[in-house]
Protein backbone atom coordinates (compact mmCIF):
# COMPACT_ATOMS: atom_id res chain seq x y z
CA UNK A 1 0.00 0.00 0.00
CA UNK A 2 1.13 3.55 -0.64
CA UNK A 3 1.64 5.98 2.22
CA UNK A 4 -0.93 8.62 3.04
CA UNK A 5 -0.29 12.08 4.47
CA UNK A 6 -1.17 13.17 7.99
CA UNK A 7 -1.58 16.90 8.62
CA UNK A 8 -1.44 18.38 12.12
CA UNK A 9 -2.88 21.88 12.57
CA UNK A 10 -3.02 23.92 15.78
CA UNK A 11 -6.28 25.88 15.75
CA UNK A 12 -8.97 27.10 18.18
CA UNK A 13 -11.67 26.45 15.58
CA UNK A 14 -14.46 24.04 16.46
CA UNK A 15 -14.62 20.96 14.28
CA UNK A 16 -18.28 21.81 13.63
CA UNK A 17 -17.15 24.99 11.83
CA UNK A 18 -15.45 23.00 9.08
CA UNK A 19 -17.26 22.60 5.78
CA UNK A 20 -18.08 18.89 5.53
CA UNK A 21 -19.06 19.22 1.89
CA UNK A 22 -15.75 20.87 1.01
CA UNK A 23 -13.77 18.18 2.85
CA UNK A 24 -15.70 15.44 1.09
CA UNK A 25 -15.21 17.03 -2.34
CA UNK A 26 -11.44 17.31 -1.77
CA UNK A 27 -11.10 13.61 -0.83
CA UNK A 28 -9.98 14.23 2.74
CA UNK A 29 -9.98 10.74 4.26
CA UNK A 30 -10.73 11.80 7.82
CA UNK A 31 -10.65 14.78 10.18
CA UNK A 32 -10.54 14.75 13.98
CA UNK A 33 -9.83 17.22 16.77
CA UNK A 34 -8.07 16.69 20.10
CA UNK A 35 -6.63 18.69 23.02
CA UNK A 36 -3.00 18.55 24.12
CA UNK A 37 -1.52 20.62 26.96
CA UNK A 38 -4.52 22.92 26.84
CA UNK A 39 -4.23 23.57 23.07
CA UNK A 40 -6.60 22.34 20.32
CA UNK A 41 -5.24 20.45 17.32
CA UNK A 42 -6.73 19.04 14.13
CA UNK A 43 -5.61 15.81 12.49
CA UNK A 44 -6.42 15.38 8.78
CA UNK A 45 -5.55 12.43 6.56
CA UNK A 46 -4.96 12.91 2.81
CA UNK A 47 -4.24 10.42 0.06
CA UNK A 48 -2.74 13.34 -1.90
CA UNK A 49 1.04 13.87 -1.66
CA UNK A 50 1.23 17.23 -3.46
CA UNK A 51 2.26 19.70 -0.73
CA UNK A 52 1.01 22.72 -2.70
CA UNK A 53 -2.41 21.08 -3.08
CA UNK A 54 -2.58 20.27 0.63
CA UNK A 55 -1.43 23.77 1.56
CA UNK A 56 -4.25 25.22 -0.53
CA UNK A 57 -6.82 23.07 1.31
CA UNK A 58 -5.43 23.92 4.76
CA UNK A 59 -5.44 27.64 4.01
CA UNK A 60 -9.00 27.37 2.71
CA UNK A 61 -10.06 25.76 6.00
CA UNK A 62 -7.96 27.66 8.53
CA UNK A 63 -6.77 30.87 6.86
CA UNK A 64 -3.93 31.84 4.55
CA UNK A 65 -1.31 32.24 7.30
CA UNK A 66 -1.91 28.89 9.02
CA UNK A 67 1.17 26.71 9.62
CA UNK A 68 0.89 22.94 9.65
CA UNK A 69 2.97 19.81 10.14
CA UNK A 70 3.07 17.06 7.51
CA UNK A 71 3.89 13.39 8.20
CA UNK A 72 3.73 10.15 6.23
CA UNK A 73 1.72 7.35 7.82
CA UNK A 74 1.10 3.76 6.81
CA UNK A 75 -1.98 3.37 4.62
CA UNK A 76 -4.12 0.89 6.53
CA UNK A 77 -7.82 0.26 6.37
CA UNK A 78 -8.40 2.52 9.36
CA UNK A 79 -12.12 1.67 9.52
CA UNK A 80 -11.34 -2.01 9.96
CA UNK A 81 -8.56 -1.25 12.42
CA UNK A 82 -10.87 0.83 14.60
CA UNK A 83 -13.65 -1.77 14.46
CA UNK A 84 -11.35 -4.38 16.03
CA UNK A 85 -11.71 -2.50 19.33
CA UNK A 86 -15.41 -1.61 19.05
CA UNK A 87 -17.51 -2.85 21.93
CA UNK A 88 -21.14 -3.96 21.45
CA UNK A 89 -23.76 -1.24 21.57
CA UNK A 90 -26.92 -1.61 23.65
CA UNK A 91 -29.85 0.71 22.90
CA UNK A 92 -33.07 -0.27 24.64
CA UNK A 93 -34.21 -3.53 23.00
CA UNK A 94 -31.37 -3.49 20.45
CA UNK A 95 -27.96 -5.14 20.85
CA UNK A 96 -25.51 -4.37 18.05
CA UNK A 97 -22.23 -6.22 17.79
CA UNK A 98 -19.68 -7.50 15.28
CA UNK A 99 -18.33 -11.01 14.69
CA UNK A 100 -15.94 -10.68 17.61
CA UNK A 101 -18.81 -10.69 20.11
CA UNK A 102 -21.64 -13.09 20.90
CA UNK A 103 -25.35 -12.37 20.99
CA UNK A 104 -26.98 -10.99 24.11
CA UNK A 105 -29.75 -13.39 25.06
CA UNK A 106 -31.40 -10.77 27.24
CA UNK A 107 -32.08 -8.45 24.29
CA UNK A 108 -35.11 -8.83 22.00
CA UNK A 109 -33.21 -7.83 18.85
CA UNK A 110 -29.59 -8.80 18.16
CA UNK A 111 -27.90 -7.35 15.08
CA UNK A 112 -24.46 -8.42 13.89
CA UNK A 113 -22.85 -5.75 11.71
CA UNK A 114 -19.38 -5.70 10.25
CA UNK A 115 -18.82 -2.23 8.81
CA UNK A 116 -15.93 -2.97 6.46
CA UNK A 117 -15.41 0.14 4.35
CA UNK A 118 -18.95 1.35 4.96
CA UNK A 119 -20.29 3.83 7.49
CA UNK A 120 -22.64 2.64 10.21
CA UNK A 121 -21.68 0.60 13.27
CA UNK A 122 -24.15 2.43 15.51
CA UNK A 123 -21.47 4.18 17.55
CA UNK A 124 -21.58 7.50 15.68
CA UNK A 125 -24.03 10.11 17.00
CA UNK A 126 -26.04 10.18 13.77
CA UNK A 127 -26.56 6.42 13.52
CA UNK A 128 -27.26 6.10 17.24
CA UNK A 129 -29.76 8.97 16.93
CA UNK A 130 -31.59 7.17 14.12
CA UNK A 131 -31.69 3.95 16.15
CA UNK A 132 -33.14 5.81 19.13
CA UNK A 133 -35.74 7.34 16.81
CA UNK A 134 -36.75 3.92 15.47
CA UNK A 135 -37.17 2.60 19.00
CA UNK A 136 -39.27 5.60 20.05
CA UNK A 137 -41.71 5.34 17.16
CA UNK A 138 -41.96 1.54 17.02
CA UNK A 139 -45.28 1.41 18.89
CA UNK A 140 -46.82 4.52 17.33
CA UNK A 141 -46.57 3.66 13.61
CA UNK A 142 -46.98 0.57 11.49
CA UNK A 143 -44.30 0.25 8.81
CA UNK A 144 -44.88 -1.92 5.78
CA UNK A 145 -42.29 -0.55 3.35
CA UNK A 146 -39.23 1.58 4.15
CA UNK A 147 -36.46 3.38 2.28
CA UNK A 148 -33.00 3.76 3.81
CA UNK A 149 -31.02 6.47 1.99
CA UNK A 150 -27.25 6.26 2.45
CA UNK A 151 -27.56 2.77 3.90
CA UNK A 152 -23.81 2.35 4.53
CA UNK A 153 -23.44 -0.89 6.49
CA UNK A 154 -27.18 -1.61 6.21
CA UNK A 155 -27.67 -1.26 9.98
CA UNK A 156 -30.78 0.96 9.87
CA UNK A 157 -32.40 -1.26 7.23
CA UNK A 158 -31.78 -4.34 9.37
CA UNK A 159 -33.10 -2.60 12.49
CA UNK A 160 -36.29 -1.45 10.72
CA UNK A 161 -36.89 -4.96 9.37
CA UNK A 162 -36.37 -6.54 12.78
CA UNK A 163 -38.67 -4.06 14.56
CA UNK A 164 -41.61 -4.18 12.12
CA UNK A 165 -40.97 -7.40 10.15
CA UNK A 166 -41.40 -5.22 7.06
CA UNK A 167 -40.02 -4.94 3.55
CA UNK A 168 -37.59 -2.24 2.52
CA UNK A 169 -34.85 -0.97 0.26
CA UNK A 170 -31.45 0.39 1.25
CA UNK A 171 -29.74 2.60 -1.31
CA UNK A 172 -26.24 4.07 -1.52
CA UNK A 173 -24.16 5.68 -4.26
CA UNK A 174 -21.04 3.79 -3.09
CA UNK A 175 -20.38 0.29 -4.45
CA UNK A 176 -18.37 -0.78 -1.40
CA UNK A 177 -21.22 0.17 0.90
CA UNK A 178 -23.71 -1.82 -1.15
CA UNK A 179 -21.48 -4.88 -0.94
CA UNK A 180 -21.06 -4.51 2.84
CA UNK A 181 -24.78 -3.84 3.39
CA UNK A 182 -25.77 -6.88 1.33
CA UNK A 183 -23.46 -9.13 3.36
CA UNK A 184 -24.82 -7.79 6.65
CA UNK A 185 -28.42 -8.21 5.49
CA UNK A 186 -27.71 -11.84 4.61
CA UNK A 187 -25.90 -12.40 7.94
CA UNK A 188 -28.96 -11.11 9.83
CA UNK A 189 -31.46 -13.22 7.83
CA UNK A 190 -33.18 -10.22 6.23
CA UNK A 191 -32.46 -11.01 2.58
CA UNK A 192 -36.03 -12.07 1.75
CA UNK A 193 -37.49 -8.70 2.73
CA UNK A 194 -34.64 -6.17 2.48
CA UNK A 195 -32.95 -5.34 -0.82
CA UNK A 196 -30.07 -2.98 -1.58
CA UNK A 197 -29.52 -0.92 -4.71
CA UNK A 198 -26.69 1.22 -6.05
CA UNK A 199 -28.50 4.52 -6.52
CA UNK A 200 -27.95 8.26 -5.98
CA UNK A 201 -31.16 9.72 -4.54
CA UNK A 202 -30.45 13.23 -5.88
CA UNK A 203 -30.02 12.01 -9.47
CA UNK A 204 -31.88 8.73 -9.81
CA UNK A 205 -34.92 8.79 -7.51
CA UNK A 206 -37.12 8.01 -10.54
CA UNK A 207 -35.55 4.54 -10.62
CA UNK A 208 -37.35 3.74 -7.36
CA UNK A 209 -40.68 4.17 -9.12
CA UNK A 210 -43.54 6.20 -7.72
CA UNK A 211 -46.30 3.57 -7.76
CA UNK A 212 -45.30 2.01 -4.42
CA UNK A 213 -44.43 4.66 -1.87
CA UNK A 214 -42.62 4.29 1.45
CA UNK A 215 -44.32 4.86 4.80
CA UNK A 216 -40.91 5.22 6.49
CA UNK A 217 -37.94 7.04 4.96
CA UNK A 218 -34.58 7.25 6.72
CA UNK A 219 -31.75 9.46 5.48
CA UNK A 220 -28.45 9.65 7.36
CA UNK A 221 -26.00 11.44 5.12
CA UNK A 222 -24.17 14.77 4.60
CA UNK A 223 -26.20 17.90 5.35
CA UNK A 224 -26.08 19.24 1.80
CA UNK A 225 -27.41 15.94 0.42
CA UNK A 226 -30.21 15.98 3.01
CA UNK A 227 -31.28 19.36 1.60
CA UNK A 228 -30.80 18.36 -2.05
CA UNK A 229 -32.91 15.24 -1.57
CA UNK A 230 -35.97 16.98 -0.09
CA UNK A 231 -38.05 17.01 -3.29
CA UNK A 232 -37.09 13.43 -4.11
CA UNK A 233 -38.12 12.30 -0.63
CA UNK A 234 -41.42 14.17 -0.95
CA UNK A 235 -42.12 12.17 -4.13
CA UNK A 236 -41.52 8.74 -2.61
CA UNK A 237 -42.95 9.06 0.92
CA UNK A 238 -46.59 8.27 1.63
CA UNK A 239 -49.06 10.89 2.83
CA UNK A 240 -48.42 11.35 6.56
CA UNK A 241 -45.45 9.00 6.32
CA UNK A 242 -42.57 9.16 8.80
CA UNK A 243 -39.20 10.69 7.94
CA UNK A 244 -36.09 10.18 10.07
CA UNK A 245 -33.32 12.55 9.00
CA UNK A 246 -29.78 12.81 10.37
CA UNK A 247 -26.18 13.53 9.39
CA UNK A 248 -25.95 17.16 10.53
CA UNK A 249 -24.88 19.17 13.57
CA UNK A 250 -26.82 21.49 15.88
CA UNK A 251 -25.41 24.41 13.90
CA UNK A 252 -26.92 22.99 10.69
CA UNK A 253 -30.26 21.98 12.22
CA UNK A 254 -32.17 25.17 11.45
CA UNK A 255 -31.33 24.95 7.74
CA UNK A 256 -32.58 21.35 7.59
CA UNK A 257 -35.78 22.10 9.54
CA UNK A 258 -36.69 25.12 7.42
CA UNK A 259 -36.13 23.30 4.13
CA UNK A 260 -38.46 20.46 5.10
CA UNK A 261 -41.03 22.56 6.96
CA UNK A 262 -41.39 24.66 3.81
CA UNK A 263 -42.60 21.48 2.10
CA UNK A 264 -45.14 20.83 4.86
CA UNK A 265 -43.19 18.36 6.99
CA UNK A 266 -43.87 18.60 10.74
CA UNK A 267 -41.09 17.95 13.28
CA UNK A 268 -42.32 15.44 15.88
CA UNK A 269 -39.19 14.82 17.94
CA UNK A 270 -35.47 15.45 18.09
CA UNK A 271 -32.41 13.60 19.37
CA UNK A 272 -28.96 15.14 19.93
CA UNK A 273 -25.88 13.02 20.58
CA UNK A 274 -22.37 14.53 20.66
CA UNK A 275 -23.61 17.61 18.77
CA UNK A 276 -25.19 15.45 16.01
CA UNK A 277 -28.92 15.88 15.47
CA UNK A 278 -31.62 13.44 14.37
CA UNK A 279 -35.12 14.71 13.53
CA UNK A 280 -38.31 12.69 13.27
CA UNK A 281 -40.89 14.31 10.96
CA UNK A 282 -44.34 13.58 9.60
CA UNK A 283 -44.94 14.12 5.92
CA UNK A 284 -47.91 16.22 4.80
CA UNK A 285 -50.73 15.13 2.52
CA UNK A 286 -49.24 15.98 -0.84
Amino acid sequence: MTDIIEILVKSDKSITELDDDFLFSQNVLSVSQYAYNGELYFNLLFDQKDRSYIKKIIHKLFGSFQDFQMNKVENKNWVLESQKTLEPLSINCLYIHNDRHKKNKNKRINICVNGGLAFGTGHHGTTAGCLNALIKIQKTIDVKYFLDIGTGSGLLSIAANKIWKCRGIGIDHDKKSIEVARNNIIKNNCRNKVKVRLLDITKESHKLGYSSKFDLVMINILANIVVQAKYDIAKVITNNGTLIVSGFTKEQKKKIRVNYQNLGFIVLSEFTLNNWVTLVMRAPTF
